[in-house]
Formats: C-alpha cells, structure tokens, sequence
C-alpha cells in the first residue's frame, strides 16, 4: 500500500513537472511572440524610417549639374547645401524638383535651372545655366565700404557677380565700365537696378571678347540734363588706354530713328581697326560711331 502511494505520489510530481514545464514553454514562446510583434512594429516605426531616410537623403554628392567654367571658382552645390534651403530634403518628396530648382536658381552665379530630374533611390540631375562676367564696374571711394578705387563684376544684364571668385590679377580680363553719380547696387545675384549701367553691360556684351583686339578699355556713359522738358538722355563712349574717345551713342536696342544699331557699329568699328591700325596708334582723334558719314570718312583710305 506504502509503494503504491509513493508511486501515485511520483506520478503526480511528475504530472506537475510536465505542467510546469509546458506553461513554461507556452509562456516562454508568448514572450518571444510578443518580442517578435515588438520587433517588427519597432522596425516600422523606428528603423525602417531611418533607413529610408538615409537612403533617400540628398546631399550634394548624389545632385549632378554641368562643369562649372574657369571663372567659377566657388563649389555651388556645397554653398547651395550649406545655405539650408535644402536641409534633411528627401528623394521621397512630392515637391522636390521644384524645391531644388528654387536653391539652385538663388545662387547668384546661375543665370536660369531649365530643368530638374530624379532618378532611383536619390540622384538628382540639374540642367542650368551659369552666369558670365563681362565687364568691371568702376566703384568710387567709400561706396560698398571699398577703400580707393574698385571695381565690382557684372554680367551682360548687370547683375552683380560674387567678389570672391576674383582676384586683383582678373581686372585685364574684361573692359570696364564708368559711370557718372553711380547708385548703389542690390544684392550678389541681383541687377545693378541703374539702367546706365544695364546700357554699358549691353554694349559690353555686343564688343564680346574684341573689346582687347579693338584696342578698348573702358565704356562711359554721360547723362544730359539740360533740358528740363525732356527726360534725361543717356549716351556711351568708348573709350581706349591713352583716352581716345569713341562716341558710341544709344545703348544696344534704345537707338533713335537715323542712328545705326548695335551690330553695324561694331562691323565699322572692326573694319577702321583692320584698316588703319590699333586706335590709339592712329592719328584721328575721334570716331563717331552713330554719324554714318563721319564712319564713312573715316573708313577712306589715309
């Protein structure tokens, strides 16, 4: 009777070793089961997220715009970056061209973003255009906090170049401009807003890289006041090393009737270089450029 009480007894710790060790494992796999469920909603809402974003996260080495040429010696992705306009951006957002056409087209060496594309998982292509100097414009003491006599680059719309890209030893490389009662300028980036200096920047552009082989140096506009009826009027000179004068006349574009345009007053002036030498070495004084008989005079052979 003993032995068989002890026997039912065994049985029954066995019964509750099984038990135990069942609820153990039904317990041990809930947990696991709910650290998995943990795991994964974690993973959604924490890391999946995060990877997306650093996969998707632009930066400037996965944006692509075309060679910047000689005379930009600034990184303009890394100034557009760092400026902040396109911080923490993402491939994943809906308006992303136009977010990066908008920091790219703020910087004042991109005269114009033409077009923006995406490609998979986060490379951008940029099309732009870069704006190109093409003239100095000579800025009086004090103006801009400039000490002595200065000059500040502009483009063919007269829009303000950085200062930073240039070096005293790049004041040979374009012709200047002089301006009389100069206003101040906006900001890097922004037209000068003086339509005398718009006129000179124009005629710049038209002399192109002969300014040099004509033998210029600089355009100067004079503004006449003296009819109080009528509003102001401004004309340009040319004007070479030794201080010929060449009157120009009426910005490109703004020539009254009788005065020639642009083009052809290039044409002549190239054809009395080629004619009679460098201007400064020849022995007339002054081409007038907007009379044609005084251009034709002067072409006769001397």
């Amino acid at each position: 009777m003993a032995a068989k009480k002890r026997k039912d007894s065994d049985s029954i710790e066995a019964e509750k070793i099984v038990a135990s060790g069942a609820a153990g494992f039904v317990g041990a796999t809930a947990i696991l089961a709910g650290l998995i469920v943990a795991a994964f909603f974690a993973w959604k809402h924490w890391a999946e997220p995060v990877i997306n974003i650093t996969l998707h996260q632009l930066t400037p080495d996965n944006v692509q715009i075309p060679p910047t040429p000689p005379w930009i010696r600034s990184d303009i992705k890394a100034e557009v970056f760092r400026d902040g306009s396109l911080a923490e951006a993402s491939a994943l957002e809906t308006d992303l061209t136009p977010r990066i056409a908008h920091a790219f087209e703020m910087h004042p060496w991109v005269a114009e973003v033409t077009r923006v594309s995406k490609q998979a998982p986060a490379h951008v292509i940029v099309e732009l255009a870069y704006r190109r100097p093409i003239a100095w414009v000579e800025v009086p003491e004090g103006m801009f906090g400039q000490q002595g006599q200065a000059a500040l680059p502009i483009d063919g719309k007269s829009v303000l170049l950085p200062q930073a890209d240039f070096t005293p030893d790049d004041l040979g490389l374009f012709i200047r401009i002089e301006i009389e009662d100069l206003s101040m300028c906006g900001p890097t980036g922004t037209a000068w807003g003086d339509p005398r200096v718009a006129g000179a920047a124009a005629i710049a552009s038209v002399l192109g890289e002969q300014w040099r082989e004509l033998g210029l140096y600089k355009i100067k506009a004079l503004t006449d006041y003296s009819q109080s009826s009528a509003p102001a009027r401004t004309r340009f000179e040319l004007w070479t090393p030794k201080a010929k004068r060449l009157n120009w006349g009426s910005a490109p574009g703004q020539e009254p009737p009788g005065e020639p345009p642009a083009a052809t007053k290039l044409r002549l002036l190239r054809e009395y270089v080629q004619r009679h030498g460098p201007l400064d070495g020849s022995k007339i004084l002054g081409l007038d450029l907007c009379n044609p008989e005084s251009i034709r005079t002067a072409l006769l052979p001397r």
